[in-house]
């Protein structure tokens, strides 16, 4: 059988791509295939409590290589392994990030459809919110996922409005209608979660691949080519190998594997960098020196903190009877999503030149030119297990380190070596000391939070000393060195522009596209499945329309 389109990888994007290109035309033949299993059904993976999601086995549970300035720590990356992909084991964070991104995307490759008005329609298209009359111009009332909020469930939490003073006083002002989704999300926004009453909106399940056959627990592991007579494409995927060698031939094949599978899957079928192919004694077809290149993950650093009164019922585990109301297990303990830049404008420009070599332009320079979103920070109402704590968890969303995928050997069935090259940049580590700073602010300083909630850092394995006003820049460094993990975004790998075209075609390929977060070109500041929906969306319209041109 010649299928018309065959998707390589089962994720978030061959299933909203597939369940879009088969609305467009019913009579398409659409093969996907997927690594992991079908966990539409499974109730392990299902509600916040479950217990089957990061590290379980939907999850490829990777591992970076030793991060050099992380003190050679390894970093669990976590991904999903299944059906739906991140969004069976993800935390349903639902944020899109800054219009600001979205138009530097569209401005570095050259093409508006990728600008923030250019994928708003899809933004728009994917959502269910419960209070779209708010702001309508911005969202959606009809889309296949359904997006929750603290407020339209009915679990605001009790120091709600002691956190949201709190950060008045730190100088972060209120969203209008504390909506972070709406372009500018710089500021205090609640938090929402693509859930539904709680249960997990997995893609799969919500863009049903009904008439789209799919095959599980199917490793991929190379693209098949031919010589093609076109002298700008002079090859042509033909179809796909399978790990047992199977070939399933194909009109068009999408790689739709994620940040980290995709770059591999392109090398290991001969597209990429003439040294990593040779390496291992791949013939190049194509060579490609930006696949694998140009890794992106946001970095995230979680503190515990002390209450001084454990039993007032503000941290689950306290006792309070008020979360043992069904709503309050229907998603993340936390109120607000909170974005911000950075309070030392020089220190930055410090850090930048540092860097590069030379003073920043700050008419011009992108993190200079306009106020970026450079942390994220989410109070969290749990901690141990006694209630006696609560956590937050600090996010670098423009992270300037880029790191790489590379072969570990030529077996698809070996995990790519995966090095997200973390704080590897003085930008990187300034913006991570300003925003403790920040934080210590928040917890410690004279805001209500601090004085009359918070007895300071519980501190950290290793330290004697916990957070203060006082903390060093070289304490707050080692610390983050110590404890800086993986928020699970990793994008990048096969940049627009660089490895595919607009249209999301790889260069040198006819036949050949990749649709997944590998394409995005610049760092998204946001939790990256919204984006990765409009993106998806985006392509079915793409692919659709190239085709009838075909036709």
């Amino acid at each position: 059988m010649l299928w018309d389109c065959i998707f390589v990888g089962g994720g978030l994007s061959a299933s909203v791509a597939s369940n879009r290109l088969l609305k467009h035309n019913p009579m398409l033949k659409i093969l996907v295939v997927e690594a992991g299993a079908n966990a539409n059904q499974d109730p392990s993976v299902v509600y916040p409590n479950s217990t089957n999601l990061m590290g379980g086995e939907y999850d490829w549970k990777y591992k970076t290589v030793p991060q050099v300035h992380l003190g050679k720590r390894q970093i669990d990356l976590p991904c999903g392994k299944a059906l739906g992909g991140g969004t069976v084991i993800n935390a349903g964070g639902w944020s899109r990030g800054a219009k600001r991104d979205y138009d530097l995307w569209a401005e570095a490759v050259g093409d508006p459809r990728w600008s923030y008005d250019g994928l708003l329609p899809y933004f728009r298209e994917t959502e269910r919110v419960a209070n779209v009359s708010i702001n309508p111009e911005q969202h959606g009332a009809n889309g296949p996922v359904y997006i929750q909020g603290v407020v339209s469930t009915e679990r605001e939490y009790p120091l709600r409005e002691i956190v949201l003073d709190s950060w008045k006083d730190v100088g972060v002002h209120v969203l209008p209608y504390l909506d972070g989704n709406a372009g500018e999300p710089n500021g205090v926004g609640d938090l929402f979660e693509n859930r539904h009453e709680g249960r997990r909106q997995i893609a799969s399940v919500v863009y049903p691949l009904d008439g789209v056959h799919v095959l599980t627990e199917t490793l991929v592991a190379k693209v098949l080519l031919n010589t093609n007579a076109n002298i700008h494409r002079p090859h042509r995927a033909t179809g796909i190998q399978l790990a047992n060698g199977t070939e399933i031939a194909g009109h068009e094949v999408i790689l739709s594997a994620g940040a980290v599978r995709t770059p591999q899957i392109l090398m290991l079928s001969g597209i990429g960098p003439a040294l990593e192919l040779a390496k291992h004694n791949i013939s190049p077809k194509v060579i490609a020196p930006d696949v694998g290149q140009h890794l992106v993950d946001h970095g995230l650093f979680p503190v515990m903190w002390k209450l001084k009164d454990p039993s007032a019922g503000y941290s689950i585990g306290s006792g309070n009877p008020l979360f043992n109301e069904t709503q309050y297990g229907w998603g993340t303990p936390a109120d607000f999503l909170v974005s911000a830049g950075v309070e030392d404008k020089k220190g930055l420009a410090s850090a930048i030149e540092e860097d590069e070599g030379r003073k920043p332009d700050p008419r011009t320079h992108p993190l200079l030119d306009q106020e970026r979103t450079f942390n994220e920070y989410v109070i969290q109402y749990a901690g141990l297990p006694d209630g006696s704590t609560i956590t937050s968890a600090t996010i670098n969303l423009l992270p300037s380190s880029r790191g790489t995928v590379k072969l570990a050997s030529s077996n698809v069935q070996d995990a790519p070596l995966i090095d997200p090259n973390y704080h590897a940049t003085a930008v990187d580590r300034f913006v991570a000391r300003d925003g403790m700073r920040r934080l210590i602010a928040l917890t410690e300083g004279e805001t209500r939070l601090g004085r009359d909630i918070l007895d300071g850092d519980a501190g950290a394995p290793g330290f004697d000393k916990p957070f203060t006003t006082n903390s060093t820049d070289d304490y707050i460094e080692k610390r983050f060195a110590a404890g800086l993990g993986s928020t699970y975004h990793p994008m990048g790998t096969a940049a627009m522009g660089k490895v595919v075209d607009t249209k999301l075609r790889v260069k040198g390929v006819a036949g050949l596209r990749v649709v997944d977060t590998s394409v995005f070109p610049v760092v998204i500041t946001a939790h990256l499945q919204v984006a990765t929906y409009a993106m998806a969306n985006a392509a079915a319209d793409i692919i659709y329309s190239d085709r009838k041109c075909y036709q």
